[in-house]
């Protein structure tokens, strides 16, 4: 199960001050008590920690919808409580004067003032799709009217907001593209698209508005480059990018992306593990082994203990044909850890691939020295002697070969490979 939204639990919005949060923290560890309530509380706390955190608040807000602060704007007279069938009333007759004196100066604000009234009704019985009609019929009377444009983006904002709160994807996109059209540079908004379209799996739409909101926050940065803050923003779209590349179908395309978005990453933080070690891993998967063993060693460098670095180093030395560097880097990592079972079982597989490609090749004492090492790892294993036993036979020596057989049938007393390489050995002899 996902964990829950550090906002949720501390009945917060997105944006929220230091003050406002230190504030709901507080009011909820009077409610619960640490001692009698002591799950809850360490809940609330991990909540409290990972929004006074900037790098664990970039995180939880990168897929957080933002909340767009505003409210209706109304003047006092829209706000006079005429009744309903009056207002009603003049509404249809101003409507008809226009219609009949479109040139009369006196009739446009006259039936724009009604608009307004009207809509501070519907407003007031939340009634929001009837306000939206009379916000737009004012200003297809008046372009310029500063409330009835306030309104009505505000409108689109917030009930794009909690239709997204609620799974209602499609009618929160369709608003919040209004809204954008209303105030194109609106960088909450650009946002909410972004992750509005991921969530319906449009990826190209979602891409478009994440290249816009990064860049913005990129910007952001420039002037003040001690913003850890919006520097982790970028920092994570990034990581979920460069995820999604390496999940998806591999093909040429996606491991590109996913390189060009852990570089950028590094760009922000060069220290990224997680970053640098999905690059060499995607080199790897491009085949680029001299890359990968580049940006291995550097890692490797800096981390030398962790086991995962180690491991890619030794597959990208033996990818690259450098196979004593592979199992010379294994044996390294065996001596901090004899009991790793991740490196010997790299060992055991790269030491296999090797000897059978070498055993088809012809080179058959190079082979055995493969699978003689093998033997030490895996001494009971009956495809080793297997091995061992049928590369003997190809290099002519017979004798050898049927003693390996043999311990294969010690081994696994059944099996049928062992007794056929057996009864050929001996018909021939």
């Amino acid at each position: 199960m996902p964990e829950q939204s550090a906002y949720t639990i501390l009945n917060l919005r997105k944006g929220a001050s230091e003050q406002e949060i230190k504030r709901a923290y507080i009011e909820l560890v009077k409610r619960y008590d640490p001692e009698q309530h002591s799950e809850r509380f360490m809940i609330i706390q991990s909540a409290y920690d990972r929004l006074r955190d900037p790098v664990k608040r970039a995180k939880e807000d990168v897929f957080t919808y933002n909340f767009l602060k505003g409210e209706f704007a109304f003047s006092a007279e829209e706000k006079q409580e005429d009744p309903l069938p009056e207002i009603l009333g003049r509404i249809k007759e101003l409507e008809r004067q226009l219609e009949a004196e479109p040139d009369n100066p006196a009739i446009k604000p006259a039936l724009i003032l009604n608009y307004m009234k009207r809509s501070y009704r519907n407003t007031q019985k939340k009634l929001w799709s009837e306000a939206i009609k009379d916000w737009q019929l004012v200003l297809k009377l008046d372009p310029t009217h500063q409330r009835a444009k306030n309104n009505l983006f505000f409108a689109y904002a917030y009930l794009a907001y909690y239709y997204a709160l609620h799974d209602l994807l499609e009618e929160a996109v369709n608003l919040w593209e209004l809204a954008l059209q209303m105030d194109p540079g609106n960088r909450d908004l650009i946002h909410n698209l972004a992750i509005a379209y991921e969530q319906l799996g449009r990826h190209d739409q979602a891409e478009k508005y994440w290249q816009e909101t990064v860049k913005r926050w990129k910007l952001e940065l420039e002037k003040d480059p001690s913003n850890e803050y919006l520097r982790n923003c970028i920092i994570e779209v990034h990581k979920h990018h460069g995820g999604r590349a390496l999940q998806s179908v591999p093909t040429p395309e996606t491991k590109q992306e996913a390189v060009e978005q852990y570089r950028e990453i590094l760009k922000y933080n060069p220290n990224d593990f997680e970053a640098r070690y999905n690059v060499a891993a995607t080199l790897m998967e491009e085949q680029k082994f001299d890359e990968a063993i580049e940006e291995l060693k550097s890692l490797h460098a800096q981390f030398p203990k962790n086991i995962d670095v180690v491991n890619l180093l030794g597959w990208a030395y033996l990818n690259a044909g450098k196979f004593e560097m592979a199992f010379s880097t294994w044996r390294r990592a065996l001596v901090q850890d004899p009991k790793n079972t991740s490196i010997r079982d790299s060992m055991a597989r790269a030491r296999l691939a090797v000897g059978k490609k070498l055993k088809e090749s012809g080179h058959f004492t190079q082979a055995l020295v493969h699978f003689k090492e093998l033997l030490k790892l895996m001494p009971k294993t009956w495809e080793v002697h297997y091995e061992i036993a049928d590369t003997l036979l190809r290099k002519g020596d017979r004798r050898a070969a049927l003693t390996e057989f043999q311990k294969v049938l010690e081994l696994d007393p059944k099996n049928k490979l062992a007794k056929k390489a057996i009864s050929e050995i001996r018909l021939r002899a």
